[in-house]
């Protein structure tokens, strides 16, 4: 990657003399417009640094940085894809550990990659579909070759939804001792949620994210119960699941697996571009 900067204009700044790495360049017009001036790869574990895949294609390593560019990574350490080993260390820097990043919960997803089932039409009737929920919509017909529905099966849509509910606590003492995204957890019946906002005037909590039924009990602190708001209601709860901070940046890291290459052919006409480029 130092290869990359060793063209890049020099400047001063507040007095001392360095490389202008804010400064940007691009492919040209004619090599955007070529569909065929690049291939998509797959990295493969172990062979997913850019200076082993330009060595391996380019026969040179020197060419990490048109990896970056054809890719349009401006930052080469959280841009590009990690291998096992960086990634449960960014996970360890940015969370603490892998349990502590699983145990927090960001957005609520529909399942049904995870729900093959086919019901019956009679199974779909008796579903619950009235101005409290309606269970129907995540169902779809599953037809016969002349178009007759012989049951239904899950749809295949990606709806999410920012939180299950939001509840309001109120306290018997001070919610001092919490912090906006703590875990509140109720002893005696497992319940637990996210806290969202912290009232010390009134001595309570908003709590969202929340995964079992909190209950009045002055003895564990809680005096009242308020419902704000039902994004998920209870019939339809068994068709979303939680997705939490570890899965999240995971499936946001296997996105960037497939990586796009410059063939070869174009390399030597894009260096000169690029070396023209930044001596503007």
């Amino acid at each position: 990657m130092a290869r990359y900067f060793d063209r890049f204009p020099i400047v001063d700044y507040d007095g001392d003399i360095a490389k202008n790495i804010l400064a940007r360049v691009d492919f040209t017009e004619k090599t955007k417009r070529d569909i065929y001036s690049t291939f998509e790869f797959t990295l493969e574990e172990g062979f997913e640094r850019p200076d082993l895949l330009s060595y391996n294609y380019y026969g040179s390593s020197k060419f990490d940085w048109m990896i970056y560019l054809t890719n349009n990574i401006v930052d080469p350490y959280y841009d590009y894809y990690k291998s096992s080993e960086d990634f449960n260390s960014y996970i360890a820097t940015k969370y603490g550990s892998n349990s502590n990043a699983r145990s927090i919960t960001l957005f609520y997803r529909l399942n049904w990659h995870e729900d093959e089932r086919t019901i019956t039409i009679q199974q779909y009737e008796a579903l619950v579909a009235d101005e409290t929920a309606n269970a129907r919509k995540y169902w779809k017909p599953k037809l016969t070759n002349t178009g007759a529905v012989i049951g239904y099966e899950r749809i295949k849509e990606d709806w999410t939804v920012s939180t299950n509910k939001v509840l309001s606590l109120s306290l018997t003492v001070s919610p001092s001792g919490f912090a906006v995204g703590d875990r509140v957890t109720q002893t005696s019946t497992e319940a637990y949620a996210t806290v969202d906002y912290i009232d010390l005037e009134n001595n309570t909590l908003t709590v969202k994210h929340v995964n079992g039924t909190f209950t009045v009990n002055e003895a564990e602190g809680i005096k009242e119960i308020t419902l704000i708001s039902q994004n998920i209601p209870e019939a339809e709860t068994e068709y979303w699941y939680a997705v939490n901070a570890y899965d999240d940046e995971q499936e946001t890291n296997e996105l960037k697996r497939n990586v796009f290459v410059l063939k070869s052919s174009y390399l030597a006409e894009t260096e000169k571009q690029f070396i023209q480029q930044l001596s503007l």
